[in-house]
């Protein structure tokens, strides 16, 4: 989820409609009694030209999904305290460990994480629920 997040046409969900609907979807779960555990979206800061998918994704692209995502961390940010969730802080978390080796040893695209990176969330996961 760190690039922008779309509707079905592929258009931009602004940040208020994202956080409605992540709203409503875990109110049904919290009023269900289940634990929350919310990832907040990340975006590395990788160089140069990179695929993600079929697209080809340079530095203004990153600019702009950055734009777009960091509102979109404070609305899980506060969805996270609004039901008691714990939060796994993601993009924290990888700004860190993209200082060493890279970011592209954690996501070779900035987003979808490498071997390497799931390593790094699933382990940050296994802190949470210990």
């Amino acid at each position: 989820m760190g690039r922008h997040t779309l509707d079905p046409e592929g258009h931009v969900i602004p940040v208020e409609e994202f956080e409605a609907g992540y709203d409503r979807l875990l109110a049904s779960l919290a009023e269900a009694g289940t634990q929350l555990i919310l990832i907040e979206p990340f975006l590395l800061p990788v160089n140069g030209v990179v695929e993600a998918g079929a697209a080809l994704i340079g530095d203004k692209e990153r600019k702009d999904w950055r734009t777009d995502l960091d509102p979109k961390i404070q609305a899980v940010r506060r969805l996270a305290g609004k039901y008691g969730a714990q939060l796994l802080a993601a993009d924290g978390m990888f700004a860190e460990l993209a200082a060493t080796p890279g970011p592209e040893y954690w996501a070779a695209d900035g987003v979808h994480p490498t071997p390497a990176g799931h390593a790094a969330l699933a382990a940050a996961w296994l802190r949470l629920v210990a």
